[in-house]
């Protein structure tokens, strides 16, 4: 399935499958949840990232820059109360960029080829080693799109 490379100190190497029980992160609003693989919410981050700068939403971009991944199960900036703080003309702008990262991903068919992942999304110490089922990610996105209660 997908397989990844942790590798977080040069002597402690571990490859892990998505869905171990290590490093997830719980990005809450609103008392809801979701909880999503680390380097998959990484991977999503880049195409919300490239949707809010493709439609020149610079407070959302600058948001989704802000997701800082620090190492396993440890994010930093997703407090999304904080930042939509119940705003609905905020919600409904992430939402909308939730559709375009769909779409985004939708266009690649099947799989986002490796040699994407390679160029975009993989991290020195951290990465996929595969082509990710497009799939598995948009179910990711839905997560995140479940958190708002008017979506």
């Amino acid at each position: 399935m997908q397989v990844m490379i942790w590798n977080i100190v040069p002597e402690d190497f571990l490859t892990c499958t998505v869905g171990s029980e290590m490093g997830h992160e719980i990005v809450e609003y609103r008392k809801r949840h979701a909880i999503i693989h680390d380097l998959d919410f990484w991977a999503i981050r880049h195409f919300l990232l490239v949707s809010a700068e493709e439609a020149k939403q610079s407070e959302l971009a600058t948001f989704i820059r802000g997701w800082d991944w620090i190492g396993p199960g440890v994010y930093l900036g997703v407090e999304y109360d904080t930042f939509f703080n119940g705003e609905e003309r905020l919600e409904q702008q992430f939402l909308r960029l939730l559709v375009m990262a769909r779409k985004r991903l939708e266009a690649f068919g099947e799989f986002v080829p490796i040699e994407y992942i390679e160029s975009n999304i993989n991290l020195q110490k951290a990465y996929f080693t595969e082509a990710q089922p497009v799939v598995h990610w948009l179910e990711q996105l839905d997560k995140l799109s479940d958190l708002f209660p008017n979506k």
